[in-house]
């Protein structure tokens, strides 16, 4: 599948590198120099290419948006025409100074989105994984598969999204329609939140564990 990133920082490059060892086509583009994603693209190998903003999402069947959400407007007008195009948004809507969400509960970022670029199929995925635990070995911590959590209202554009979220070493999970972005944008600032009370490590992550041995 061809996947073009918009966004080659930490997460839109970690997740863009699973993608492409995976098998997948990938070509990054970003706002920073042309040599130093050329840099990252040679980093990566497997045949990761690179492209502008509008290249790459004109190149991709689907398009992971991995910018700031300040700048998602730009970067959505820079695109060009998405009509069609499955998007998945990884971005959480953090104010600048980590205090808090931009907005959350009564819409997501997400759901703006959606309402920016109305013809696309946008998908909320991978947000609550802080992007040093997509360097870990086989994606998992301390030997458990990590969830990967998603969402949106398109059920064929889902499907694909699950299809990658497990190609990236993840545990797909189903949160429903795309509004459950609300929630999960908010388990992302609960997550920042985490990692400063324990002055963790940001290798760690929420994961829903089942019961498969059934009911006792």
């Amino acid at each position: 599948m061809k996947i073009g990133i918009i966004g080659a920082g930490r997460m839109g490059s970690a997740i863009g590198k699973l993608w492409a060892m995976a098998g997948h086509e990938v070509m990054f583009s970003d706002i920073m120099p042309r040599e130093k994603l050329q840099e990252l693209a040679d980093s990566i190998g497997h045949g990761a290419r690179l492209g502008t903003t509008e290249e790459a999402a004109r190149w991709g069947d689907v398009i992971l948006l991995a910018v700031q959400w300040s700048v998602v407007r730009e970067a959505l007008d820079a695109c060009g025409n998405l009509d069609g195009k499955i998007v998945i948004d990884v971005i959480n809507p953090v104010k600048a100074d980590f205090s808090d969400l931009e907005f959350g509960y009564t819409t997501s970022a997400s759901e703006e989105i959606a309402k920016m670029i109305p013809g696309a199929r946008v998908c909320k995925a991978l947000n609550t994984i802080p992007s040093p635990v997509f360097a870990l070995e086989g994606c998992r911590i301390s030997g458990m598969k990590v969830s990967g959590f998603h969402c949106g209202d398109d059920e064929a554009a889902k499907k694909v999204v699950a299809q990658l979220v497990s190609d990236a070493g993840f545990d797909p999970v189903d949160c429903g329609p795309l509004s459950s972005a609300r929630y999960l944008e908010a388990a992302g600032m609960l997550l920042i939140r985490i990692v400063v009370a324990l002055k963790a490590s940001p290798e760690l992550a929420l994961t829903l564990v089942r019961n498969t041995r059934g009911a006792e």
